[in-house]
């Protein structure tokens, strides 16, 4: 079983409930397929970075999976016969990927318990603004 990503854009006019009926039919590919659904995100309506399909918007969603290797293929061709999604991408995540993402999540941990620790009045270091004055006499900027 490998690791898959998929992320694909919804019409933005799709009312909630055409929304989660896509988003069961993926999963229950998936699932048919002896695949496991691992996370599914709604991220919801966004502006797309350029028309696609006649729409400046779209809503997102993720989802992570495990499937067989040859399971993305009939993915992509449900995903193309559904006339309410108008852009897919699906993406094989490699070991070195999940090994990189794992590291991030345990720094994102640390940095979080870092702040808690120092407590709530009190800011670590990193979180403090850094504001420079320049003054019409001096050459350097001075810290205010």
């Amino acid at each position: 079983m490998r690791i898959y990503e998929t992320i694909y854009i919804i019409q933005p006019e799709a009312s909630e409930d055409e929304v989660e009926k896509v988003v069961q039919s993926v999963e229950s590919l998936i699932t048919e397929d002896g695949g496991t659904v691992v996370r599914v995100d709604v991220w919801g309506k966004r502006r797309l970075a350029y028309e696609v399909k006649g729409f400046h918007e779209g809503i997102y969603v993720l989802t992570r999976f495990e499937c067989n290797p040859a399971f993305p293929k009939k993915l992509e061709d449900a995903i193309k016969l559904n006339e309410t999604v108008i852009r897919y991408l699906v993406v094989h995540f490699d070991e070195r990927t999940l090994r990189l993402e794992a590291e991030q999540a345990r720094r994102n941990q640390a940095a979080l318990e870092s702040r808690t620790a120092a407590g709530p009045d009190r800011r670590v270091e990193s979180d403090r603004p850094r504001v420079e004055t320049i003054s019409a006499d001096a050459e350097e900027p001075v810290e205010a």
